[in-house]
């Protein structure tokens, strides 16, 4: 399917509820009829020991419950992160949750980790393991937890053996009280007990884009001195409007609606968040840029800003299974135009695109 015909489609089908376009994306993806083949030699990375195609994955979210783990990957990505999943199966927020804002390509959504629990996650997971890809999964605690650290010791244990990395969700704008984990206190004391664990796998924290620069400071110390954290996946989505009100959109209301933003509006608020962390930890982490990309540019930026792999999600819905390709292609372009032999070569240069 061409972008513009994506785009047209697109308009056409836009007055269904979004969480159904979505089941249609999943069952279209089931079929495995889509897939790209393409291969960019200077997009190879090594990162955290394991080989990657290229460093542009598929974000949390899409696939919570690990249904189209082989579709997915032939979109293109490099890797995909699956869930985010939590202990016991759980239904999420109300609806409506999911609120499009095409005239910023941005969404808002209070899903709040609506999932089918890590019984069937896992053993959805235990079934790709023939699959040949980097498998990152997402955990999250229960809504109506009562012990948070018992939940992700759960989550950690069940799923470590069968995923390539783990990111500890504490980030979530959806999920009461979750985000207060990222407090000093509470993080060192979920982190101390998870130490515990003999840990076989790279373990990220992904963080808010609404973090305090104290907070993100004492996160990033957090990850340097203690060996069971490899990284950060900058950032999850934001409770902030300050970037939507620039532009003129046709449902206004939607704005007022509570939730994460996604999309182009996150794009730069992640990238001054993603050159903070890389500065604060001196390039020594591992860092995962994910918020508003959907061009080659974008893609360019957070890795010079100091990103080594990306995640995308809300561009699929807006340009269509294309996008990570021609992302691909275009990022590919720039480093030749550059004169940087590797994608690896970028990371943290603070170099400019145009």
């Amino acid at each position: 399917m061409r972008m513009m015909n994506f785009k047209s489609f697109s308009k056409f089908i836009d007055f269904l509820p979004p969480e159904f376009l979505h089941s249609l994306f999943i069952g279209f993806l089931k079929t495995q009829f889509y897939k790209k083949n393409d291969s960019f030699e200077n997009l190879k990375i090594k990162v955290f020991g394991n080989e990657f195609k290229n460093p542009l994955g598929l974000a949390a979210g899409f696939d919570k419950n690990a249904e189209v783990i082989q579709g997915a990957l032939n979109l293109g990505f490099g890797f995909l992160e699956l869930g985010t999943v939590t202990p016991m199966p759980q239904y999420g927020n109300q609806k409506p949750r999911v609120f499009k804002i095409p005239e910023i390509e941005g969404v808002i959504q209070r899903l709040g980790f609506n999932n089918k629990g890590v019984e069937e996650f896992l053993d959805k997971l235990k079934k790709a393991q023939k699959i040949k890809s980097i498998l990152g999964v997402n955990i999250g605690k229960n809504k109506n937890s009562k012990d948070f650290i018992s939940d992700y010791h759960l989550l950690y244990q069940k799923l470590e053996a069968y995923s390539d990395y783990i990111t500890i969700n504490i980030s979530s704008p959806n999920t009461p009280g979750l985000r207060d984990i990222q407090e000093k206190g509470n993080i060192e004391k979920l982190i101390n007990s998870l130490s515990k664990i003999k840990k076989k796998k790279p373990t990220f924290l992904k963080l808010s884009p609404d973090l305090s620069r104290k907070n993100l400071e004492n996160i990033c110390r957090l990850v340097l001195k203690n060996e069971f954290l490899n990284g950060l996946i900058l950032t999850n989505t934001t409770i902030q409007r300050d970037s939507i009100y620039k532009k003129p959109v046709k449902n206004s209301w939607k704005l007022g609606e509570e939730g994460g933003l996604s999309g182009v509006p996150l794009r730069e608020k992640t990238n001054k968040i993603i050159r903070s962390a890389y500065e604060l930890t001196n390039g020594k982490i591992t860092i995962i840029g994910v918020g508003g990309i959907s061009t080659g540019k974008d893609a360019f930026e957070k890795i010079s800003m100091g990103a080594s792999l990306l995640q995308l999600y809300t561009s699929l819905i807006y340009q269509g299974p294309n996008v990570v390709v021609r992302i691909l292609s275009d990022l590919s372009c720039s480093l030749k135009r550059k004169g940087l032999k590797n994608v690896s070569d970028l990371i943290g240069k603070n170099i400019n695109y145009d």
